[in-house]
């Protein structure tokens, strides 16, 4: 059992639990050791079980999937999560990703070996999304010059972004104005050829990550 990759399912529908149960107990090497109904419950577990991965829902009763993300990721650094949804939103995928999630998966655009490769990333500390939304910020971060056109400020900013700090966190940490952070983003964001803090945090090492 030790050798396992360890999983919670957190869901609010049984039919979605009962089917990435099935798949995951079909693949070698992994265990589900549990579910969750909703994002208290899934905080409740994840402590309780101390699992690999969770697999999180976005929309549940009684906490959300993403402070229930953010509150697992507080308490319990070595649980990571990847979220499952139905959401492809972008303002939901940078929410997930800011709150602490290692990878972002939507329903009906994955398949089962997609699944696990992306919980193979993620037990890796990886990141992992579903290939529609890496690849618009793949792509994003390839355009990116060297990191030599960041400051050393940018740098330190950045890194903060993509530990998920928040630009009041990052400001408070760096002893500057808040509105002094969104200027440096911004020039971040120019130089490096992207538009987002979602593409900030898959930068790659290269371009200052």
């Amino acid at each position: 059992m030790s050798d396992l990759i360890r999983v919670l399912i957190a869901d609010d529908s049984f039919i979605v639990r009962s089917g990435l149960r099935h798949a995951i107990e079909s693949f070698g090497g992994f265990a589900v050791v549990g579910d969750a109904a909703t994002g208290a419950e899934a905080y409740e577990r994840a402590h309780a079980l101390r699992p690999d991965i969770v697999l999180m829902d976005l929309r549940m009763p009684d906490g959300d999937g993403i402070a229930a993300t953010r509150r697992i990721g507080q308490s319990l650094p070595g649980v990571r999560t990847l979220v499952v949804s139905w959401s492809d939103e972008p303002d939901d995928v940078r929410d997930a990703i800011y709150a602490g999630a290692r990878g972002y998966l939507v329903h009906g655009r994955f398949d089962p070996t997609e699944l696990q490769r992306a919980m193979r990333a993620i037990a890796a500390d990886e990141v992992s999304m579903t290939p529609i939304i890496a690849r618009g910020i793949i792509a994003a971060s390839e355009r990116g010059e060297p990191a030599t056109r960041l400051t050393a400020r940018e740098l330190e900013i950045l890194r903060l972004v993509q530990r998920g700090r928040r630009n009041r966190e990052i400001a408070s940490a760096l002893g500057l104005e808040e509105k002094t952070v969104k200027n440096h983003l911004n020039s971040i964001y120019s130089k490096l050829g992207i538009n987002s803090r979602v593409e900030a945090m898959a930068a790659r090492p290269e371009l200052g990550a």
